[in-house]
């Protein structure tokens, strides 16, 4: 049985589905309709004595931390909210004529649970970390076909700008655009049913989830991937290789999203530090696309001279961001990673967190 519990007053635009079930093994089999949006199971701030009482959860820290939560546990509501929010995704792209934007925002949430996991690091097992890991990775792995094809179809269209486009890029523009075309009718529904499945499943094994304090070992983890971000930067700023710039940029969205879960127990400064985070990320991702686009290009059979202007203009625009990146970075990354860490350790040490 499910019941819409609409609100009004200070909680108007507010709605919620409460299914009850007769047993566990019912509840583990239950695949929700894609309009019922991500699961809110275990999250304290939506229920109904908690929404009379407190009123709407604060946007912001949907999330992040919030004020008094234990650390590890508020680690592990933000992995069950955000596998919650990637599963909803996928059941709409399972319905909708258009599925792209649902894609898109599937896979960014599941980049975000990697992310958290990361923080987990000696806090949970091992075995499972890597496992729910790899599982997170598949699933967005198994969504890439047709955002990949948009994604380069976006980026030619930056590189050869509003010019007159030569004949080899016009062939090459239509090529992806079928390609693009071809991979969203990949996505069937049945398939992605199974995937937000398994999606579910992590949410699952993270929700209302307890574990010891762990305040240090956090820390210490955020410290670890800012120190492989600064030593990735420096392999890319010594040498031009696309797989160096691209292992960066994995470690510069882990430091945004992890300090953007964080920000509300940090000082007011490392806001700057993910905000530039942030910008670097973009950046870098940026880069990353003109690399798969030029790999691309090696592989379509172009005129010559087609080819060789599109190298060109895609050289010419990744020497650019290249050089912007560096310069980022170096802002970014401006702290001593012992200075960094010894920081946010002090920061989440304090029994109450909050804003600084």
């Amino acid at each position: 049985m499910a019941e819409l519990d609409t609100y009004s007053g200070a909680l108007d635009g507010i709605s919620v589905v409460e299914v009850e079930f007769e047993s566990e093994t019912q509840a583990d089999g239950f695949r929700p309709p894609a309009w019922f949006g991500r699961e809110l199971t275990g999250d304290r701030a939506w229920a109904n004595q908690t929404l009379a009482a407190e009123g709407r959860p604060e946007k912001r820290l949907e999330f992040r931390m919030r004020p008094g939560e234990e650390l590890a546990q508020a680690i592990c509501r933000v992995i069950t909210a955000r596998a919650s929010q990637a599963a909803a995704a996928v059941r709409r792209a399972g319905e909708a004529e258009d599925s792209a934007r649902d894609v898109h925002e599937a896979r960014k949430s599941l980049k975000k649970v990697r992310s958290a996991l990361r923080l987990l690091r000696g806090v949970i097992p091992d075995d499972e970390r890597r496992t729910t890991n790899t599982t997170c990775g598949d699933a967005s792995a198994s969504l890439s076909g047709a955002r990949d094809a948009e994604v380069k179809l976006a980026t030619l269209g930056r590189v050869t700008g509003d010019g007159p486009e030569l004949d080899g890029g016009q062939r090459w523009r239509a090529d992806l655009e079928a390609e693009a075309a071809s991979r969203r009718g990949n996505l069937r529904p049945e398939s992605l049913a199974e995937v937000a499945a398994e999606i579910d499943n992590v949410a699952r094994s993270f929700r209302g989830r307890e574990l010891p304090p762990s305040s240090e070992a956090i820390a210490g983890n955020v410290g670890r991937g800012y120190r492989r971000g600064r030593k990735a930067m420096k392999r890319a700023g010594k040498g031009d290789e696309p797989e160096n710039f691209h292992v960066w940029r994995k470690r510069a969205k882990d430091l945004r999203y992890q300090l953007e879960f964080l920000e509300p127990g940090l000082p007011d400064d490392f806001r700057k530090i993910r905000k530039s985070a942030e910008e670097l990320a973009d950046q870098l991702g940026d880069l990353h696309d003109l690399d798969v686009l030029a790999e691309d290009l090696e592989g379509r059979g172009l005129d010559s001279s087609d080819r060789e202007v599109l190298n060109g203009q895609i050289a010419a625009a990744r020497d650019q961001l290249a050089d912007s990146c560096i310069e980022l970075g170096k802002k970014t990354y401006s702290l001593k990673p012992a200075r960094f860490t010894n920081r946010i350790g002090e920061a989440l040490a304090d029994p109450g967190p909050g804003p600084r």
